[in-house]
């Protein structure tokens, strides 16, 4: 009773704290400061949408690049640098400008997708977990997800080692000097790419932390449960979100012509990562419901037990028992062991196939001469 009462305390408290809004990422908090200021800027009292704040977070970040670039004069630098691809530097300048709207797009909408999921720990998973063990897994994934000092060291250090390997590399591939304003751009993508990086590692850490994870499922057939659906569907949209990206990522690199020596290796490669999210996913929701089932199955011979040990199997309600937790204990064990459904199946096979349709899009000229009859 004293163990149920500590995890029903723990439990209110940590759900007491997600719905003050204690608990923020690093992204969270620029985002209310950036609104703040763009509010005062322009002396509106009402709340700004976020889609507004994203559109103008992406068209700042060009002048802000461009006025670093200009000021330093390395627009021959950029210039020598899209004619070593093959490209103009139009085009390269109009590379780096998607790359740096892309990176704001997919940092804020991966800070949305844990909203999402903390919104789910709170309203329905923190009440069906079953252990204070899960409870203190849950609440250190918060605490290091919304760590923004760690989130800030690591978007930091790696941004700043990684530069000098990047200029010299550049320098390298132009073969001359770059000034301030490449490594000012530069260096203000790599701040943004690596904060999506760390809330990526964050996600995939929570999946990986599902494995070990107590909650009460429907015990006749815990895969059917609610809560799994929910969470299969959360992980799911995570898998789709990547598959995106990856697809956005081969159009733009096959547009550039970088893909056409390489085809459909590169495809098949890219295809890797969203392979293995899904296998993680669904193997950390199939370790809580086999766990449910188990504990279902564990209790259901314990009674069984409990009457064979009488031994009175002369008593027709006795065997009558039996018969009937043999049979819940066959149904239950017939169940599935996982949360994958046709709907999740359906999703995973067109998440594959955004990475083969965007090659095939970056490459219609190749696609289309297939189907020409040949002389």
């Amino acid at each position: 009773m004293a163990t149920d009462t500590a995890l029903i305390e723990k439990r209110e408290e940590l759900k007491r704290r997600l719905v003050a809004g204690e608990y923020k990422t690093l992204v969270d908090i620029f985002l209310e400061w950036f609104e703040r200021l763009l509010r005062k800027i322009t002396c509106r009292s009402e709340l700004l949408p976020l889609w507004l704040i994203t559109v103008i977070l992406c068209v700042m970040l060009q002048p802000i690049s461009f006025a670093g670039i200009y000021m330093a004069g390395d627009w021959g630098a950029y210039r020598k640098l899209g004619e070593s691809f093959g490209l103009g530097y139009q085009i390269g300048l109009l590379i780096i400008i998607m790359n740096g709207s892309l990176f704001i797009i997919t940092a804020i909408i991966i800070n949305q997708y844990i909203s999402r999921l903390t919104v789910l720990w709170r309203d329905k998973i923190l009440d069906a977990t079953e252990s204070e063990t899960s409870l203190k897994e849950a609440e250190d994934w918060l605490k290091k997800t919304c760590d923004w000092r760690l989130h800030l060291l690591v978007t930091l250090i790696p941004s700043i080692l990684m530069g000098p390997y990047q200029f010299s590399l550049t320098r390298t591939l132009i073969g001359m000097p770059i000034g301030y304003g490449v490594i000012f751009s530069t260096f203000i993508l790599n701040l943004i790419a690596w904060s999506f990086i760390y809330q990526l590692l964050m996600v995939i850490r929570l999946s990986v932390k599902l494995r070990s994870y107590d909650i009460k499922l429907f015990a006749a057939d815990p895969g059917s449960s609610e809560i799994m659906s929910r969470l299969s569907s959360e992980l799911g949209f995570f898998v789709y979100y990547i598959a995106v990206l990856i697809a956005i990522l081969i159009l733009v690199i096959t547009a550039a012509g970088f893909l056409s020596s390489l085809g459909i290796i590169l495809v098949l490669l890219f295809g890797l990562p969203i392979i293995a999210l899904f296998i993680l996913n669904q193997t950390s929701l199939s370790s809580i419901v086999r766990r449910a089932k188990w504990k279902t199955l564990n209790e259901a011979q314990a009674k069984i037990e409990k009457l064979r040990a009488s031994k009175n199997f002369g008593n027709q309600e006795t065997m009558d028992a039996i018969k009937r937790l043999m049979d819940y204990h066959d149904r239950v064990k017939a169940t599935r062991d996982s949360a994958l459904d046709f709907r999740t199946y359906l999703s995973f096979i067109n998440s594959l196939l955004l990475p083969l349709l965007a090659f095939l899009i970056g490459n219609l000229d190749l696609v289309l001469s297939l189907f020409k009859k040949q002389p």
